[in-house]
């Protein structure tokens, strides 16, 4: 019996918040000092079916509703424990890490082990084996299967200033708040086993050994999966977006009834170009599906290097380029909306915004604007030094590219043409992010894709998510 431990923190005080459950039993341990955490003493408004008068006691209770919902679904006949706590954790103004879980150990050639020599996560080991592995309690609570630390200054002014932890039970956040109960039922899957083990920024195994997930992390340009690869061909899976795939039978065969038909795509045609680029559609104006657009690109040039950013009216040159077409404009300087409303003023037809920042694929375009009326989307900055380049230099006669923005609605979003979840595998690799979660296609959003999103489904399993599923394909 081999274990490695992965994660360890000392504490202060260690209290037990047993919990009910219909098929597993699930158990808090409370890591937090007096006073702070879990045992912060300020007085608290009743909210969203949560009644605990304190701070700390609302926590709590989000906790013990999370850890209740998944013992519903789990079947287990060794109890489940997670040291918890609420610290501060990696933030500033703008942004923040809103919470991190994972398994407190790993275990492999365990006593009913169905792989010999493979890594699973604790929780899972102690179920399949129909005993825990760490049997004595320790005084700092590292006897628990699953660790998980929760932003304790999330809010303040330093940190996501305007935000915090919404500690109702009803799922109805308001929009600067961020949901915890979600929030801790996807740090909660992580712990559970959907968590890759293997690194996906090099490609490397822990002692050289296997981990379980690596049998259904399936790359369809290798023809491979992860526990056939080398450490390199590993390493390069994880940098190439939309292509690794899930390929569990119980995820693959869930994935039509909780996934929504229609993608959004982006074709574009000219020199150097046929085929279908990654595209993040705007969160304003028409989509894709209700209005498509098709025809020439045409470049905003109002920068001295060439470059477009359409923060301002554009001259009579640009409107009378872009006017018909879809205008090709560059991020930075003023809002999405702007650069849209401008190009809509001067008579394009829609958008196309080529990010500042390398990294695929790109995400949505933020904003809100009611008098925006043509569709636009975000493409890479790859992609779009590459229009504009084809567009602004060469021989007259290849200066053409056109691009059709439409919906597809014969694929399944976020997922491959049979069926099969898309991983998150973004270019850089994102340590935290990265394989350990589905892809930001899925539509309607799933549990455990890298991002919170408001409006969230509590819910862990079909007919609302894939999470159960995919822990199913693992031994669950």
């Amino acid at each position: 019996m081999r274990s490695k431990r992965l994660l360890r923190s000392l504490l202060g005080a260690v209290l037990a918040a047993p919990l009910l459950a219909g098929a597993a039993t699930v158990s808090i341990i409370n890591g937090n000092a007096p006073g702070v955490g879990f045992n912060d003493p300020t007085p608290a408004a009743p909210v969203g079916g949560n009644n605990a008068a304190t701070v700390g006691a609302q926590r709590l209770a989000v906790f013990t509703a999370a850890a209740e919902l998944w013992g519903s679904k789990l079947n287990s006949d060794v109890p489940i424990t997670i040291l918890a706590t609420f610290d501060p954790l990696s933030c500033d103004a703008t942004s923040a890490t809103l919470g991190a879980a994972g398994t407190m150990t790993i275990w492999k050639n365990f006593a009913n082990a169905p792989m010999a020599d493979t890594w699973y996560p604790s929780a899972l080991a102690n179920k399949l084996a129909r005993a825990d592995q760490l049997s004595e309690p320790q005084p700092d609570g590292s006897e628990a299967d699953i660790i998980a630390f929760f932003n304790a200054d999330l809010g303040q002014s330093d940190c996501l200033a305007g935000s915090g932890f919404y500690l109702g039970l009803d799922g109805n956040a308001p929009a600067e708040l961020i949901d915890l109960y979600t929030t801790v039922l996807h740090e909660f899957g992580h712990g559970l086993g959907f968590q890759a083990l293997t690194s996906g920024q090099t490609g490397q195994r822990i002692e050289r050994t296997r981990a379980i997930w690596e049998f259904h992390m399936y790359d369809p340009l290798q023809r491979k999966t992860w526990a056939a690869m080398s450490d390199n061909e590993r390493r390069q899976s994880a940098l190439v977006p939309r292509n690794l795939v899930w390929n569990g039978l119980t995820v693959t065969a869930k994935s039509s009834k909780v996934l929504s038909m229609g993608v959004p795509e982006l074709f574009v045609t000219g020199a150097g170009f046929n085929g279908t680029l990654m595209v993040g559609p705007a969160q304003f104006g028409p989509s894709f599906e209700a209005q498509p657009a098709a025809g020439p690109v045409a470049p905003v040039i109002d920068q001295k290097d060439g470059s477009g950013l359409a923060c301002a009216p554009l001259d009579a040159a640009n409107a009378a380029r872009v006017n018909g077409r879809i205008a090709l404009v560059d991020r930075g300087t003023c809002a999405f909306t702007v650069k849209v409303r401008n190009a809509q003023a001067a008579g394009a037809i829609a958008v196309l915004v080529a990010d500042n920042a390398d990294g695929t694929p790109p995400p949505e375009l933020g904003g809100a604007d009611p008098l925006v009326t043509i569709p636009s989307g975000r493409i890479t900055k790859a992609d779009g030094a590459a229009i504009r380049k084809t567009l602004t230099s060469g021989p007259a006669a290849t200066r053409s590219v056109s691009a059709s923005l439409y919906f597809n609605a014969q694929k399944l979003a976020g997922t491959d043409v049979n069926g099969r979840v898309f991983l998150f595998t973004p270019n850089p690799y994102q340590p935290g992010s990265s394989i350990s979660h589905w892809d930001t296609l899925a539509r309607p959003n799933l549990l455990m894709e890298p991002y919170a999103e408001a409006g969230q489904a509590i819910a862990v399993s079909s007919p609302k998510d894939l999470t159960l599923e995919l822990l199913e394909d693992i031994g669950w």
